[in-house]
């Protein structure tokens, strides 16, 4: 929490003018991004953000085992790929997403642990990732 307020996040603002979470789970399930194989997610150490996003979706809690939470990702999230579990595959790739962002001299745009500067720099990690590092075929 104390990470997340550093970082610029008001949580009183966002109680008092936030969606609730079953309109967001509504709202993401009409969207067209989930259940859908042409929608490609690229992320970067997010399971535990995908299973709470699968709570919101299902209304319901997570599967008990790794294999059942792992079946139900893949049916909402099809192509859902995350780099950090790429470092298991290219043993020079050991550390966070600033790390690698440093390795591949891709530069930050805005803070650190907001939203739209993390996902913005690991989108970029991720093309240069695939392009140096894996010649341009991840799949």
């Amino acid at each position: 929490i104390d990470l997340l307020t550093e970082s610029g996040l008001r949580f009183q603002e966002h109680e008092r003018r936030g969606i609730k979470v079953d309109d967001f789970g509504a709202l993401l399930m009409e969207s067209g991004l989930v259940l859908c194989e042409d929608v490609h997610w690229i992320s970067f150490s997010s399971f535990y953000y995908f299973g709470y996003l699968l709570k919101i979706l299902t209304c319901s809690e997570l599967p008990k085992s790794q294999d059942e939470f792992l079946d139900l990702l893949r049916t909402f999230f099809p192509n859902l790929l995350d780099m950090k579990y790429l470092e298991l595959v290219t043993d020079s790739l050991q550390g966070g997403i600033n790390k690698l962002a440093e390795t591949y001299g891709v530069r930050r745009h805005g803070q650190v642990h907001q939203a739209g500067s993390d996902s913005l720099l690991t989108l970029h990690v991720f093309f240069s990732m695939k392009s140096v590092t894996f010649n341009g075929d991840i799949d």
